[in-house]
């Protein structure tokens, strides 16, 4: 559902700001995201509709959402669901796929800062450190100029978080399972009480909706009942993404995750689509 232009209009705003640093001598290239527009009117759709409830039970973990620009209501509506004792929040890991399998390591971090309409989103600094230090990881702004799975949700961190800073990671598809010990160790090592972490992920693609229906239904008993084990075995974009974001959850103290929507192109449109993406939000916590 992204747009070529989006593209194009990122990676000029990527090459302006870098030949601008390197002629100034500045230390870091500033970003910005192309659905700063797009997030804002979907805030003011989801505060202006119908309450979905805030997670009353326990301390909230962070969660699961898509990344396509058509599910932009069902990403806000679970920022303002998550949000609830948003001031408190220190700093926000955002996990992604490589969707154009760019990355060179297995791990990449955005050491970046990126501005937004209400504030500059600063990149965590002790994050970016110690993943420069691994030899797993690396950090690539052109990776993230460039990665939706990122930039649709930074204005929607930067609004609903205003003290936080983020952790932007991209991981590959091929990440083996002695990779996603060592991140999942270091980040354990690292969390805070005030941390969230959030999976920017979509799930069936390129089916019918009966044929997403029969596959979500085994997908979200995975994510739900927090299986890190069996994420290569469904119909997601992030498996191993997936896969540690789940040990993540399970490690500091999730028991299940809550489905607060689930859809495909088709609920979204209002009419029929053969060959759709299915949606999922996903709410996890510990305490309740």
């Amino acid at each position: 559902m992204i747009k070529r232009a989006v593209f194009a209009n990122a990676f000029l705003l990527f090459a302006f700001f870098a030949s601008a640093s390197a002629a100034s001598g500045a230390p870091a290239v500033i970003l910005t995201s192309p659905f700063e527009g797009d997030v804002a009117r979907a805030i003011e759709q989801a505060q202006a509709g119908a309450k979905t409830g805030t997670d009353t039970g326990g301390v909230i973990l962070g969660g699961i959402t898509p990344h396509h620009g058509i599910a932009l209501p069902m990403m806000a509506r679970f920022y303002e669901r998550i949000s609830s004792d948003s001031e408190k929040v220190r700093r926000v890991w955002l996990f992604s796929p490589d969707h154009f399998e760019r990355a060179k390591q297995y791990a990449v971090v955005c050491g970046n800062d990126w501005q937004t309409a209400g504030r500059i989103l600063e990149a965590d600094a002790i994050a970016k450190s110690a993943f420069d230090r691994m030899s797993i990881a690396g950090t690539d702004t052109r990776l993230f100029a460039e990665e939706h799975g990122i930039t649709i949700h930074i204005p929607f961190i930067a609004r609903y978080f205003p003290n936080a800073t983020v952790v932007p990671i991209v991981l590959k598809t091929n990440i083996p399972d002695i990779a996603l010990l060592i991140l999942r160790n270091y980040i354990l090592g690292a969390i805070r009480e005030n941390d969230i972490i959030i999976l920017s992920m979509d799930l069936s693609h390129y089916k019918t909706p009966e044929e997403m229906a029969a596959e979500d239904e085994r997908t979200l008993a995975v994510l739900t009942n927090i299986e890190p084990m069996r994420t290569d075995r469904i119909d997601i974009d992030a498996r191993r993404a997936a896969s540690l974001v789940l040990r993540l959850f399970k490690e500091r103290g999730a028991q299940k995750g809550v489905v607060m929507e689930h859809m495909d192109t088709s609920d979204i449109l209002g009419y029929r689509i053969e060959s759709g993406t299915s949606y999922a939000t996903i709410v996890y916590r510990v305490g309740n």
